[in-house]
């Protein structure tokens, strides 16, 4: 009798309670990867220069400070763009991968238990022979 309630309590405990503490640690690991690479910050600074480098446009006409000026902050708003397009990228390609790991997880975690009455009676079967 005591197996029974023990196997009728694990059932509910596997299927239940735990089954929801795994989706919780999935939730807690894409947030923590989400603030990890900053996702948000860095698509809404995508095009911002690097480090906020860039050089202020000199008072008065001077062509060729204009161009110096503007080659400059171009040239900082290109590597502020590549290096947050890096990031963001590999930030996405972490919570991919964590989504694609938790498929197998997930769906060995809901059919494992029933391989144990098969190993049980594969167990038997090898012992009577």
């Amino acid at each position: 009798m005591a197996l029974a309630i023990f196997i009728r309590e694990y059932f509910i405990w596997h299927y239940g309670s735990a089954l929801k503490d795994i989706l919780e640690l999935a939730k807690n690991f894409f947030w923590f990867f989400y603030h990890f690479f900053s996702i948000p910050l860095l698509a809404k600074t995508l095009l911002s220069p690097i480090w906020r480098l860039s050089e202020k446009y000199r008072r008065g006409f001077d062509p060729q400070a204009l161009f110096e000026t503007l080659i400059v902050n171009l040239i900082s708003r290109l590597v502020g763009f590549i290096l947050r397009t890096i990031l963001l990228l590999a930030g996405l390609l972490v919570e991919l991968f964590l989504l694609l790991a938790l498929i197998p997880v997930f769906a060995a975690w809901i059919f494992l238990p029933l391989l144990i009455p098969l190993l049980f009676l594969a167990g038997l079967t090898m012992a009577l022979l």
